[in-house]
């Protein structure tokens, strides 16, 4: 596994970004940390100190009665995974995130407004990850937010991964085959500008929500 800041840019900044979050949950505290979605554990480099597991699934389905493992975790995250759920069945998904976490759960996502960036980066480079963002649509936060009040979970909303930015990059890197020289990008911007990042224009927000 490469070092924190060699990892590609986008995961970096969504995984820094939720390690500082989750550090101010902590207190000091070791946690129990469920990580849905992660299928390469990538995210425990960036919490050492607590007890992650991954849970590399990515739907959660009503209809399927697929759910999260029974045991309670002090946090569950679930990021960049939200829009790749259908929307029917995604109030259920953020349901499950909430049964079975005792502190908080995280939830990260890119938004509805970066919509049009997704598709102009979408129709140079071709990526599968982007097409089934189109194919189930990037979440409404006001939507999103509807559902987490319906659940009786209290939020707060951080900015993450500046639009113009993250629009940029994307373009560099499909342009740049060498492996190396794409971690010598993503290591340059990691250091110099991922903690300039976190502000509007987002591409993704990501929230901490609190059982009620």
């Amino acid at each position: 596994m490469p070092a924190n800041d060699e990892i590609g840019f986008d995961r970096y900044q969504r995984f820094q970004a939720t390690a500082e979050l989750i550090a101010e949950l902590a207190q000091g505290r070791r946690l129990s940390i469920l990580d849905v979605g992660g299928f390469d554990n990538a995210l425990a480099a960036f919490l050492a100190g607590h007890d992650l597991q991954p849970w590399p699934h990515k739907v959660l389905s009503a209809s399927g009665g697929l759910r999260l493992p029974g045991r309670s975790q002090d946090v569950v995250v679930a990021l960049d995974v939200l829009e790749h759920v259908p929307p029917g069945e995604r109030r259920y998904f953020i349901s499950e995130l909430a049964r079975v976490c005792r502190l908080a759960c995280v939830v990260g996502f890119p938004i509805k407004s970066a919509a049009v960036a997704e598709g102009f980066v979408l129709d140079i480079t071709a990526s599968a990850w982007l097409a089934e963002h189109q194919e189930h649509g990037l979440p409404d936060p006001a939507q999103v937010e509807a559902v987490f009040g319906e659940l009786g979970l209290t939020f707060t909303r951080h900015a993450n991964a500046c639009l113009p930015s993250w629009t940029a990059m994307m373009l560099l890197m499909h342009g740049v085959r060498d492996l190396d020289l794409r971690a010598r990008i993503s290591q340059f911007f990691n250091q110099q500008f991922a903690s300039l990042e976190n502000r509007e224009p987002a591409y993704r927000y990501i929230y901490v929500c609190r059982p009620g």
